[in-house]
């Protein structure tokens, strides 16, 4: 009944917005059993009512039959500004701002096995600052799904040994202390030259920290797990493949590395890379090149094995590809989590020009949004609204952990349709507050 693999624009759509996700989708809701707001002050708690509109928020999904199709989160009962933070397996991560005077930016937390919501603030430690990254991780031990930690990077202020680099921690199993009181001493490793991290991941209880040029900095989950301070955690760190080293950052003249560059989970098994060309250096566009990489780990140098390569003029042969245009570009690509023969791409415009010597390359809308099964070359396209940012979207295995979270389709006000099914908040239906503006395998090349 639900699709094995989901993709989700960030952009959580609330009631003041709702409408711009596809009502023809079926709505689902997620069934909530637990609702708590925690790390707030006793003023912001009467101020702002956080555990009031927990209780009458209700979360949903509006369910696309299959990628490349998307899908959306909608969050009824409130009105707010809301985005996907992060997403692993059975849990997913929602930045929120309330609309009006709904006071701090904090996290909605849902988790599909304990059917609990929590909401926390962001940290707030006037000693600790954020420094390579304002994205949040979700940590995992190496048994078991129900255990997570929340994570952030940062530096933390204060007499030693407490100074340097710092994460910043909350799990929802340490109840008993406020959200954020846990920290951890670290100390990134000096490979990491431009002290960015892009995104994050978690896989057999390592956590990963990617920087998507030079490489992927990780520490193994049991440290930031142990109860006891300890030394500081360790990190290793992974570089890039031989052929795609060498790029910079340039925030005028060059799009984000996530504009052409990606790293996370294949299937529960192994990590993949994927780089675009064409935006660091000039490419004639029929022959800038998609290159998909795994890694392997055999080789300490250069661990990574060469998957697939293929560049748009031979996309534009896949079966499927038909009437697409041929004057756009491959940007913001997305790894399909269920199948491995699978990514996803947009295609969008680009703003190109020559100043001063300077090329200056930066994607500036998305028409396209493609799954590519890379062995069978067939291409399956959905066109994308223009509202549609292309660096927006999220892909996790739906079926495999929320589907028994799942209460049977509902109407527009999250009631569902089924007599036997219990109305989720109760009471009467939301008022609106406000309109919201490795495994191992030969490590050979093929080109």
């Amino acid at each position: 009944m639900f699709p094995s693999e989901c993709v989700l624009q960030r952009r959580v759509r609330s009631d003041g917005d709702k409408d711009l996700a596809d009502a023809n989708l079926p709505l689902f809701i997620l069934e909530c059993k637990d609702r708590k707001a925690e790390g707030f002050t006793d003023n912001e708690l009467e101020l702002y009512d956080y555990n009031q509109r927990l209780q009458g928020m209700v979360i949903g999904v509006r369910l696309a039959e299959a990628p490349p199709a998307v899908s959306y989160l909608v969050i009824l009962g409130a009105g707010l500004f809301a985005e996907i933070a992060a997403v692993d397996k059975t849990v997913i991560v929602i930045k929120v701002l309330f609309a009006g005077n709904g006071g701090r930016l904090s996290y909605l937390i849902y988790d599909a096995v304990a059917l609990s919501l929590r909401m926390i603030p962001l940290p707030r430690d006037p000693n600790w600052t954020y420094t390579l990254s304002y994205n949040i991780s979700i940590a995992r031990p190496y048994q078991g799904d129900a255990t997570y930690a929340l994570v952030h990077t940062g530096q933390l202020a204060g007499p030693e040994p407490q100074e340097g680099d710092s994460l910043y921690l909350w799990r929802p199993s340490s109840s008993t202390l406020p959200p954020w009181s846990e920290h951890k001493q670290c100390s990134f490793p000096d490979n990491w030259i431009t002290n960015k991290i892009d995104m994050e991941f978690s896989f057999y209880g390592h956590a990963y920290w990617v920087d998507l040029v030079c490489g992927v900095s990780f520490c193994c989950c049991d440290a930031l797990f142990d109860d006891n301070s300890g030394p500081a955690v360790q990190f290793g760190f992974i570089p890039l493949p031989l052929e795609e080293r060498g790029h910079h950052r340039n925030l005028k003249l060059l799009a984000q590395p996530v504009a052409y560059r990606t790293m996370g989970v294949v299937c529960d098994s192994f990590i993949r890379f994927v780089s675009i060309d064409g935006f660091m250096d000039p490419v004639k566009l029929k022959n800038r090149t998609v290159t998909v990489w795994k890694l392997c780990c055999d080789d300490q140098d250069d661990p990574w094995e060469l998957e697939h390569e293929f560049s748009l003029k031979t996309l534009w042969g896949f079966e499927g590809f038909g009437d697409i245009p041929k004057d756009l570009t491959p940007m913001y690509p997305l790894l399909s989590t269920k199948d491995p023969a699978v990514i996803y791409l947009v295609l969008g415009e680009c703003f190109e020009s020559i100043y001063k010597s300077m090329r200056k390359f930066i994607p500036c809308s998305a028409r396209y949004l493609l799954a590519i099964d890379m062995q069978k070359k067939i291409v399956t396209s959905v066109p994308l609204a223009p509202y549609m940012r292309p660096n927006t979207f999220v892909s996790f295995s739906f079926s495999q952990y929320f589907s028994k979270a799942l209460v049977g389709h509902c109407n527009d006000e999250g009631i569902p349709l089924t007599k036997d099914e219990p109305r989720l908040h109760g009471g009467e239906a939301p008022n609106p507050q406000s309109p919201i503006p490795t495994e191992k395998k030969n490590n050979k090349r093929w080109r």
